[in-house]
């Protein structure tokens, strides 16, 4: 009786490490999976592209460094980025710093982003900005659910910091 208590312990302290194991190698991949993501979507130059990055779900909401404050559901986060590509010709984004965490499920990537691009009159645009993007895999793929970009604030002028060096 006693070897067989043994045998059973052993077994069950095997497979809570497998577990744990098991979940940080999907904690891992998906760290890698976002990280990518987070690159693919910063890259896109069509509103339908950035659109693929996101939920369908009206639920959804975007905090953009314009005004209004805030869009929610699909249908306004689409009026808010197809006016950005509309407005703005060669954009390109680079990344300052990039951090994700996920436990496999939902994901968290805070970024510092580096945005250039002309306006419509062809005068270049230079900001540096945040951008959080919360991630919940959806149906097996990885969508954004809610984004915040921002700029700090200079408290003396109360003006937005755009360069935000540190």
């Amino acid at each position: 009786m006693r070897k067989s208590g043994t045998l059973v312990g052993t077994l069950a302290a095997a497979l809570i490490l497998a577990c744990g194991f098991g979940a940080q190698a999907v904690a891992a991949s998906s760290k890698a999976q976002i990280t990518d993501l987070e690159h693919k979507c910063a890259a896109t130059t069509t509103t339908d592209e950035l659109m693929g990055c996101y939920t369908t779900s009206d639920d959804l909401v975007v905090y953009d460094i314009g005004t209004p404050r805030e869009f929610d559901g699909v249908k306004a986060v689409r009026g808010d980025f197809q006016h950005f590509f509309d407005t703005i010709k060669n954009p390109k984004v680079e990344f300052v710093s990039l951090h994700v965490v996920t436990d496999g499920r939902m994901g968290l990537a805070n970024s510092v982003q580096h945005f250039t691009g002309t306006d419509q009159a062809g005068k270049p645009v230079d900001m540096t900005f945040r951008v959080t993007d919360v991630w919940q895999k959806i149906a097996g793929q990885w969508k954004i659910i809610h984004t915040h970009v921002s700029f700090p604030t200079d408290m003396a002028s109360g003006k937005a910091d755009m360069q935000s060096k540190m």
